[in-house]
């Protein structure tokens, strides 16, 4: 899954903008300060940052500066500093795209695809496939055979983790992890439900049950 970090200090654009690219599929830590910032990028590892540059404790651009010291990471300023003195220094000081707020919602979502596709080629053209299913993480695309199928956030998130770790099993309450970042109730019976879901669409063999352990999708055969 696309982890994100998402530093911005205003309450509202961080909650509702968290929300809707979780929905899209992205796990996304939003914090809301220039140094929660640098330790949250010293803790964990992030595919892209979405920046805001009007921070407490450490201003945006100086937060760009530390990254650039250390990583390549994409990097993604959203602001509502636009003049065009403000877009050519944060691009000189090594963001990836300038992003001036307020911005629509489809804009955002199209500017992370590309920056994703340009800052990470080779994880974007990461491919898993087994018994003629292909899933392609980066891009949140799953085929089989030759038609791509519909899946669900939740659906997507119970499945990738199986299929990149093939012949391990995944217990229920491993999966219902899984679950949590939509932030939605987990009842006793949601993780069959999509299970159920996930073989109707994919085959009813594709996911074995092991009886009083959990699921596996077994290792692909030679």
């Amino acid at each position: 899954m696309i982890k994100i970090l998402f530093v911005e200090d205003d309450p509202m654009i961080g909650e509702s903008t968290q929300i809707l690219l979780q929905h899209e599929g992205y796990a996304v830590d939003w914090v809301r300060s220039g140094l929660a910032a640098m330790d949250a990028l010293a803790r964990h590892t992030y595919q892209l940052v979405l920046l805001d540059l009007g921070l407490p404790e450490l201003e945006g651009m100086e937060v760009l500066r530390r990254i650039r010291n250390d990583s390549q990471i994409g990097v993604l300023i959203i602001t509502a500093r636009d003049s065009l003195k403000d877009r050519v220094r944060g691009l000189n000081q090594g963001a990836d795209d300038y992003l001036v707020k307020p911005y629509e919602f489809e804009e955002l979502i199209a500017r992370i695809h590309a920056l994703l596709r340009r800052s990470s080629p080779a994880v974007v053209q990461d491919c898993y496939q087994i018994a003629g299913i292909r899933l392609y993480p980066a891009t949140h695309r799953i085929f089989k055979q030759q038609q791509e199928i519909e899946l669900s956030n939740k659906e997507w998130a119970i499945l990738e983790p199986m299929m990149m770790h093939p012949g391990q099993i995944f217990s229920k309450s491993h999966l219902e992890q899984k679950l949590y970042d939509w932030q939605s109730d987990v009842s006793s019976n949601t993780i069959e439900v999509y299970i159920h879901h996930l073989r109707q669409k994919l085959g009813k063999d594709f996911i074995r049950t092991i009886r009083g352990i959990g699921y596996c999708i077994d290792q692909p055969s030679d």
